[in-house]
């Protein structure tokens, strides 16, 4: 009988270690948001042709799944290619309630369609907020496209899903 105690402890000390975020109140969640560019500022690197670095500021709605809608707006930096790179990216989410999300997102970016359009493709994580998001963590995976060209404004959309839980 001690040895079977002795076993069901050990086993859930080791479950506490190796499962710290599993819990009953883990969420899952997904949804949309789409998002027009407000103002992009980019450079050509000098020396490697189609190389360009830059910084864009957007702004739009977001729709969870369960029905809530928000604002977003974010900055994002960038560093492409011939229009494939890398990219990470700075957001907020705003809702009708006052609480605010802040999201970090890091991902691919690569033309499609001769470059008229753009699939992107990345993580993001939650990085807390205020109101209801107070003390919440999270992350995820995120897909989606810009449509519309770089230098003359475009407009994007990209669908999310991944987890939140109480710290």
């Amino acid at each position: 009988m001690k040895r079977g105690g002795l076993f069901l402890s050990m086993l859930l000390s080791v479950m506490v270690v190796l499962f710290p975020n599993v819990s009953g109140a883990d969420e899952k969640i997904s949804g949309r948001f789409v998002q027009h560019n407000v103002k992009n500022e980019m450079v050509n690197v000098v020396g490697v042709p189609g190389h360009i670095m830059g910084v864009t500021h957007a702004a739009g709605l977001v729709f969870y799944s369960n029905g809530d809608i928000g604002t977003t707006e974010s900055n994002t930096m960038y560093d492409y290619v011939n229009g494939k790179g890398t990219w990470t990216t700075d957001r907020v989410f705003n809702h009708s309630d006052g609480s605010t999300e802040f999201i970090k997102e890091i991902g691919t970016t690569t033309p499609v369609d001769g470059g008229k359009k753009s699939v992107y493709e990345g993580t993001y994580e939650s990085t807390g907020g205020t109101g209801r998001f107070e003390g919440t963590m999270g992350k995820g995976t995120l897909k989606g496209e810009r449509l519309g060209s770089r230098e003359t404004g475009f407009s994007s959309y990209v669908d999310f899903t991944g987890t939140v839980w109480k710290k």
